[in-house]
């Protein structure tokens, strides 16, 4: 790509040609001190909803900087439906965790509050920041969605039956690996999902609920034992690479 080697920003302000952005506070202070970029230099710039477009610095002062935008460069293009279900764990994995998987193309992040998470609150608005540097390092065009932390009660009741749901269980058979379920049934969904649950597992009666909801799928990511942030990981990538294409 002509401009490939260009930084780029993600802002939340809307993007057409010959409209004028303007930088303040963190985006601000990261353009002039962090990548220091001059008036005239020019960057690329998305907003999750616009495409992507090519902006021309104008002017850099000490408390903002006002952008030019120039020309689109790419058109809207979101990532496929795609949704991840998880017990939150300890703050520096669940950066990880969140970073990876929207480098892979997470639509909507989901946390949920089982029999054993450890804990309590989750910091929505780190998790958005941190979807947000993904986002602008892994060149997509869409910011994935994050919900508030949702009970599992909540999550059983509320499931929409037209989405598979790939249930990473530690128990099933190796045999019923990711990748076989997915080759199997692939042409049935458009919506798909990912369900990974805490360090220690679901109970015995939220394990026979998530298998009684519609389309629901036990799956074996392998025969070690992975970490929350590990298994979203993997199996991530193995539906990225088998739907996303």
């Amino acid at each position: 790509m002509k401009y490939s080697n260009l930084k780029r920003f993600y802002t939340d302000q809307d993007l057409s040609q010959n409209i004028h952005v303007n930088f303040i506070n963190n985006k601000h202070h990261y353009l002039k001190n962090v990548m220091r970029l001059k008036s005239k230099d020019l960057i690329r710039l998305f907003n999750g909803k616009d495409g992507e477009w090519l902006v021309k610095i104008e002017n850099i002062e000490k408390k903002s900087s006002l952008l030019l935008v120039q020309e689109q460069l790419s058109r809207q293009k979101n990532s496929p439906d795609i949704w991840l279900i998880f017990s939150p764990v300890k703050k520096d994995r669940l950066n990880i965790l969140v970073q990876k998987t929207t480098e892979l193309g997470v639509k909507r992040f989901i946390p949920i509050k089982t029999q054993r998470t450890n804990i309590k609150n989750v910091n929505i608005i780190n998790l958005k920041h941190n979807i947000i540097e993904a986002s602008e390092q892994s060149e997509r065009l869409d910011i994935p969605i994050v919900q508030e932390l949702l009970n599992f009660g909540d999550f059983i009741n509320s499931w929409p039956e037209d989405r598979c749901l790939l249930y990473c269980d530690e128990s099933s058979p190796r045999e019923i690996s990711i990748i076989s379920k997915i080759l199997e049934i692939k042409k049935e969904f458009s919506k798909w999902s990912i369900l990974i649950g805490s360090e220690g597992g679901f109970s015995s009666k939220e394990r026979s609920l998530i298998l009684k909801l519609k389309n629901s799928y036990p799956v074996s990511l392998g025969k070690r034992v992975l970490r929350s942030d590990t298994a979203a990981t993997a199996a991530l990538f193995s539906l990225q690479q088998l739907v996303d294409n």
